[in-house]
């Protein structure tokens, strides 16, 4: 069985994370806001692909830089990664927030990215269909609404009081809060998307309980030619929940 190998990066002076497996063509995913079910269910792309998953800064077994307060530092921070690496061309995926991150890395250096793919993509207004403040809910509240099947989540958390894990969790949560804490949308996000001109894959858990499906539809609309697929049965973390939606993700890239 694959598993991720951990290398260790000096990224403009901050220290990265970065777990790669497989061998082929790039594939970058771009985690979302937490970390804490890992990425164990993405290693069926590492049959296909050379994957590697960066810990953003902040996040996970990276370091932290608190200079970051908005989202174009992690497209300038990704673009330093890129061309350490020698990364010419990669496919793109990311989930979340990692998918407005993406999306803006794409539509600032898209001759950098061959395809891509947007998993429940944070970033867009949607008035009539809005994102939750996260930022509001309790811990237990927003656990139960990250997936249609609880069950899936649960391997995952403490079964008793975990000190580590609510200190990784408070630290996740304030480097996100340094750039959606005043808003949980980029108003500027629109005026760029129709830069995305790479083939483009929108995925949504039809029963995403955190960043509503019918976003789906308002992204698609801004992506020309982008393709939409819904994942029945599955929740914020459709990646975690459906193996179907890494297969999709794999075919689409392929």
């Amino acid at each position: 069985m694959k598993k991720f190998r951990r290398q260790k990066l000096t990224v403009n002076g901050n220290q990265v994370v970065m777990l790669t497996a497989g061998k082929g063509e790039p594939l970058m995913f771009f985690h979302g806001a937490g970390t804490v079910t890992g990425f164990v269910s993405l290693l069926h792309w590492a049959e296909k692909f050379k994957v590697m998953i960066p810990y953003h800064l902040g996040f996970g077994e990276s370091g932290d830089d608190l200079t970051i307060n908005e989202m174009h530092d992690y497209v300038m921070h990704y673009m330093d990664l890129f061309d350490q690496l020698g990364l010419d061309e990669v496919n793109l995926v990311g989930l979340s927030m990692g998918g407005w991150m993406a999306a803006r890395f794409a539509a600032h250096y898209g001759h950098r990215v061959k395809r891509l793919a947007l998993v429940a993509p944070a970033g867009l207004r949607v008035p009539e269909h809005p994102t939750v403040d996260i930022f509001k809910l309790t811990p237990e509240e927003l656990v139960t609404s990250l997936v249609y099947n609880f069950d899936v989540l649960k391997p995952f958390l403490p079964t008793g009081h975990d000190v580590n894990f609510i200190v990784d969790r408070y630290r996740e949560s304030s480097s996100f809060a340094r750039i959606a804490w005043d808003r949980l949308h980029d108003p500027k996000l629109p005026r760029y998307l129709h830069r995305l001109t790479m083939p483009t894959l929108i995925l949504w858990g039809k029963q995403d309980r955190i960043i509503p499906v019918q976003q789906a539809d308002v992204w698609s609309n801004h992506i020309s030619g982008s393709k939409v697929h819904l994942v029945p049965r599955a929740g914020h973390l459709v990646l975690d929940e459906k193996p179907s939606a890494v297969s999709a993700v794999a075919k689409f890239l392929s």
